[in-house]
């Protein structure tokens, strides 16, 4: 059986182009970039999405799938490409009952897909966010990941490539944090039920415990129990110099965003 998932049209029709949308597992700008796809969406234009592992359980638990079945938007414009070891963690439930048309990415070592997605119908790659670990990888020459690996093969096939570091600068940044549980509860005090996606257990000591890789981000538990759970809690972190190093470094391959604003007009030059 073949490992190569069947490609959407608008990847394979010669008379369109479609960017492809890289997502490593980072949380930073997750609203902004969030608009900045709605924004492109909303001019109709194809959009190829590649999730790490990392970056579709951390795009899911910020809400990524659940605000997008919940949004306006025009789905005929829209893939999906993850693993199958995260799709089961209520991504592919998500995609399936909102009708998106996606891809999973069978487990494959030669990360072939990569290959063959960045060689395909694109008008530019986007890795927004990236993340450090990502970006020490492609200053090093390292494509041992879907992500890497289609980075690399990208830039080697002379493709468009931006990115959106979410270490980009030699100082603090400021983050919003996904859902968490900010305290302990017990099965008195709160009903598992209201999450219909098992992110709430009870242990065997009447204890609720928060299972995160289930989170879709739907937020029912923070709007009905706020002293137990959060969403959206701002924290300060420090940017390592290596890491922005490895920013500047990259300058000379590729577009190095700023800001999210910069994904949509960016996007936007190659279907003017």
């Amino acid at each position: 059986m073949s490992l190569l998932p069947i490609l959407p049209p608008f990847l394979s029709d010669k008379t369109s182009s479609s960017v492809l949308w890289c997502y490593t597992g980072g949380g930073h700008y997750f609203n902004e970039l969030f608009d900045q796809l709605i924004r492109i969406n909303h001019e109709s234009i194809p959009v190829c999405f590649v999730f790490s592992d990392a970056g579709a359980l951390v795009a899911n638990r910020y809400g990524f799938f659940w605000k997008l079945a919940h949004s306006n938007i025009k789905k005929e414009y829209l893939h999906f490409f993850l693993g199958e070891t995260v799709a089961k963690y209520n991504i592919e439930k998500i995609l399936c009952d909102a009708e998106f048309s996606y891809s999973i990415i069978s487990k494959d070592p030669t990360f072939s897909i990569s290959e063959v997605l960045a060689k395909s119908q694109v008008s530019c790659i986007l890795a927004c966010p990236l993340t450090a670990n990502t970006a020490a990888k492609l200053v090093l020459g390292i494509a041992d990941s879907i992500i890497s690996n289609l980075l690399s093969s990208g830039l080697k096939s002379q493709k468009t490539v931006a990115i959106l570091p979410t270490d980009a600068f030699f100082q603090q940044i400021e983050t919003a944090l996904p859902i968490r549980q900010i305290q302990l509860a017990s099965s008195a005090q709160i009903n598992t039920e209201i999450c219909k996606f098992n992110a709430l257990k009870e242990n065997p000591i009447n204890q609720i415990q928060f299972i995160p890789q289930f989170c879709v981000g739907c937020q029912l538990c923070v709007k009905k129990y706020p002293a137990v759970f959060s969403y959206g809690d701002m924290i300060k972190i420090k940017i390592r110099e290596v890491d922005y190093q490895n920013i500047q470094k990259l300058k000379s391959e590729l577009t190095v965003f700023q800001s999210p604003s910069e994904v949509f007009p960016f996007v936007q030059q190659f279907y003017r």
